[in-house]
């Protein structure tokens, strides 16, 4: 139509306060323009930067992205699948909440929709995946470790939930670069697990040493717990963490992290679920960031804090 009877035609649908039907628009293009995208749960913040970021890729696309929060629960993960088929989005993004226990909702997906895994991968699906390669960033926390700390120390891991590719693939690659004969504490991605790993290495008798955490989050809660303890960060125990976007930003001292690739992440998943991704599988190498719990400088004061 010309321009004046289109500014006419919309002028008149604003004053009646007219709104496009999607229901039947989606009907017509057999295309909704929308895409869902499942999480384990909220209570972690990177899966809240995940959204974030994916969001803010979609957006200039024109396809809005739909949240459902699994609560970390087999079952409602699996009515969040159905809930998005019945909707018809057009691709459906998950991060599982179990390594072996979300493969149904992973086949259940596969057969209606673009179904793309995003960070943590159940391999005996055939879904399209896209994430981090944690493997090279434990390779990156080695070379740091040996580049800058104490060549005495020990060094600790604090792991989050083995049963999620993303944590078991994290101490995999912790055992490759450092041996298998480290101290390891396995619990969840969260800070209060942070909090009794970090106080259970002082139970231990530890007074110095380079702590390796599996998520930020973890960071965070050992950090805060070393320090009231009475040591110093990083004159007593270096810590590195691993995400590098959401809660980083709130630690105290600044932390050295592995930063996720989240915006070319996103990306990938934006063309996978548009159809102009050519591969089925993708891991983005992340890059490593210094900062202050443990500093390019090659020290040790073993000072305990009044």
């Amino acid at each position: 139509m010309s321009p004046d009877i289109r500014s006419t035609v919309l002028s008149a649908a604003d004053e009646l306060g007219y709104r496009v039907n999607l229901v039947g628009r989606a009907l017509r293009q057999r295309r909704s323009s929308t895409a869902g995208l499942i999480v384990p749960d909220f209570d972690n913040p990177f899966f809240s930067s995940l959204a974030q970021h994916l969001s803010r890729t979609f957006a200039p696309s024109g396809v809005d992205l739909l949240v459902f929060s699994a609560d970390d629960d087999l079952d409602t993960e699996l009515r969040g699948v159905e809930s998005f088929i019945g909707r018809q989005v057009d691709a459906l993004i998950l991060i599982p909440c179990h390594e072996v226990g979300s493969e149904r909702s992973i086949t259940r997906a596969s057969e209606s929709v673009v179904t793309i895994q995003l960070d943590r991968q159940v391999s005996s699906t055939q879904a399209h995946f896209v994430g981090c390669d944690n493997a090279h960033g434990m390779r990156l926390v080695h070379e740091h470790v040996a580049a800058h700390a104490d060549s005495n120390d020990p060094v600790i891991y604090v792991g989050g939930d083995p049963e999620s590719s993303s944590g078991h693939e994290r101490l995999e690659g912790f055992r490759r670069e450092f041996g298998a004969d480290r101290l390891e504490l396995a619990g969840r991605f969260d800070a209060n697990w942070g909090f009794r790993a970090a106080q259970k290495i002082l139970d231990l008798g530890y007074e110095s040493a380079t702590i390796v955490a599996a998520a930020d989050i973890i960071a965070l809660g050992i950090l805060s717990q070393i320090q009231a303890g009475g040591f110093r960060v990083p004159g007593d125990f270096r810590v590195i963490g691993f995400d590098g976007v959401g809660v980083s930003r709130l630690a105290h001292p600044t932390l050295t992290t592995i930063r996720q690739p989240v915006e070319a992440m996103s990306e990938a998943i934006l063309s996978m679920a548009m159809g102009d991704f050519p591969t089925e599988s993708v891991r983005i190498a992340p890059s490593l960031v210094t900062a202050e719990s443990s500093p390019t400088g090659r020290f040790h004061t073993r000072t305990r804090s009044s």
